[in-house]
């Protein structure tokens, strides 16, 4: 058989099967959106071209059933057009005559329920129902350009759909390119042409996502960034900790009660945003961004709960980028056991849940100390088997000066015994001889002593007589006087003193007490 069927619009009444339309229309192929709107246009001509020859083979009076309105009907009896214009209405149809056909067509063009395949451009849920607007794969130039299909999800088939997209841990999220199965119909109230899906070819989702998130990583690892968080140093005691996640969540509270239940006192920097739906991908990547400007030893991403599809922004490129580029590590904890995100390739440290990362920042402090009572400890050991070492080491020595020690004075003390009997012996004859000298000297001693003290006394009665003369006494007695100021200074020059000084004068039998009034110098003519 031909890969082209013939395929029959519609049947009208009257009109024999022989001039009904027939044209030839492709079986439905997966070709996209693009695809199905050829072939609805390929349909909508033939219907067309079917309505015209049927209007030319028609007799001129004869019904016409698709005519808005007819010639022989009550309200054209009194005003009968030309046949020109007969012909002209003849060819009209009426809009909901023009939707019935079109129905027909497609229903004819497309009996049974067909695949298209297509990119998701958008996503979104209304009263229950969700609405997928479908357009074919392109790049990011050429988005928003061409050909675009409304699929549309009605809510009593979406439980068993999204039953089936959360048991593979998938999402329908822009960007996917997705094949589904449905139904092609005409929405006459949006004049659209709508197709109703009722299979979603999970499969197909899962390699494309899976294509996807391979040329990533690809285009990661070609520009060094796939292990380049992995390359940063992690500091040993990581107590001041970024924290990327939504606030107040299960993973929120799971890792902070971690840091909380250690004891350590960590500094926390917590960067609220979303970590599902569509804008969850901007938002963690932001927030990440925002921790630059903080000095921190460690960022945690974090997500708690949720199913595997609600992953889908930590396999996005904003996110793992934002981790690979950070210049600070990154720990990750956002999936379940066997689920690895992008995220989790190329940062510092992938872990399970939050409570995991609380765990693994909690034991990397407490290795620390740890690693330090074992080196202290260490230190302890070295430290007491040295002082063991040099407390026998200086018992030895000491044992080897004692016994030292005694020979020494031993020896000494032998020394000193005959050293003692020969001192004795010459100690009696130079005292002997020294008594013979003492005498001696003691007689030329005296002899010299009692000159010396004649002469002495001579020479000290002459200086008295000096110093009499000089005697203060003796001069106030003659009429001389001694001035001094308050402070006890004697007075030599009127410079010592000023006007107002209180002075003292000593002579011969008192001392008077006055103040200056009035000061002059001596003048030389009194002088001469």
């Amino acid at each position: 058989m031909s890969p082209q069927v013939a395929s029959k619009i519609m049947a009208v009444d009257g009109v024999p099967e022989a001039q009904q339309l027939d044209f030839e229309l492709e079986p439905p192929s997966p070709d996209g959106a693009a695809e199905l709107k050829r072939r609805i246009d390929a349909a909508l001509a033939a219907a067309q071209r079917f309505e015209a020859r049927k209007q030319a083979r028609r007799p001129e009076r004869a019904a016409r059933p698709l005519s808005p309105l007819s010639p022989d009907s009550p309200e054209s009896a009194s005003n009968e057009p030309s046949d020109g214009e007969a012909a002209t209405r003849e060819a009209a149809l009426s809009v909901s005559a023009f939707f019935a056909q079109v129905k027909s067509a497609l229903q004819g063009a497309f009996p049974d329920e067909i695949w298209i395949i297509g990119e998701i451009r958008d996503f979104r849920e209304r009263k229950g129902h969700r609405y997928i607007e479908l357009a074919d794969e392109a790049t990011t130039a050429e988005r928003g350009a061409g050909a675009q299909l409304e699929v549309a999800c009605w809510a009593r088939d979406w439980p068993r759909v999204k039953k089936q997209l959360d048991e593979a841990g998938v999402s329908l999220e822009a960007g996917r390119v997705v094949r589904v199965r449905g139904k092609v119909s005409v929405w006459e109230g949006g004049s659209k042409i709508r197709f109703t899906l009722t299979e979603i070819d999970i499969e197909s989702l899962l390699g494309g996502i899976a294509a996807t998130r391979r040329r990533l990583l690809a285009a990661l690892e070609q520009e060094g960034l796939l292990d380049a968080n992995r390359r940063l140093a992690l500091s040993p005691v990581p107590l001041r900790i970024g924290l990327v996640t939504s606030p107040d969540s299960e993973g929120h509270h799971d890792f902070v009660g971690q840091l909380e239940r250690s004891g350590f006192a960590f500094s926390l920097r917590l960067e609220p945003t979303l970590v599902q739906g569509s804008g969850a991908p901007a938002q963690i990547a932001a927030a990440i961004s925002r921790l630059h400007t903080f000095d921190i030893d460690l960022a945690v991403v974090v997500r708690g709960g949720g199913s595997r599809s609600d992953l889908a922004a930590f396999d996005s490129e904003p996110v793992a980028r934002a981790i690979a580029m950070a210049p600070f590590p990154v720990w990750t904890g956002v999936g379940h056991t066997g689920d690895r995100s992008v995220a989790d390739e190329v940062a510092h440290l992938a872990l399970i849940t939050p409570t995991h990362c609380g765990e693994a920042v909690v034991a990397r402090v407490c290795d620390y100390l740890d690693n330090i009572d074992a080196r202290v400890g260490e230190l302890v050991k070295i430290a007491t088997a040295q002082i063991e070492l040099a407390s026998n080491s200086m018992h030895t020595t000491a044992s080897t000066l004692r016994r030292i020690a005694r020979n020494e004075l031993d020896w000494k003390a032998n020394d000193l015994i005959t050293a003692k009997s020969k001192l004795g012996r010459c100690v009696t004859v130079l005292i002997e001889r020294e008594q013979m000298e003492l005498s001696s000297a003691s007689s030329r001693v005296s002899t010299s002593a009692r000159r010396l003290i004649a002469a002495d006394e001579k020479d000290i009665t002459r200086r008295r007589q000096v110093l009499r003369a000089y005697d203060p006494a003796l001069q106030l007695e003659r009429g001389w006087s001694l001035t001094s100021d308050e402070h006890g200074r004697l007075v030599r020059s009127i410079d010592d003193v000023a006007v107002g000084t209180r002075i003292t004068t000593r002579l011969s039998d008192g001392k008077a007490e006055s103040i200056i009034e009035r000061m002059s110098p001596t003048d030389s003519s009194e002088e001469a």
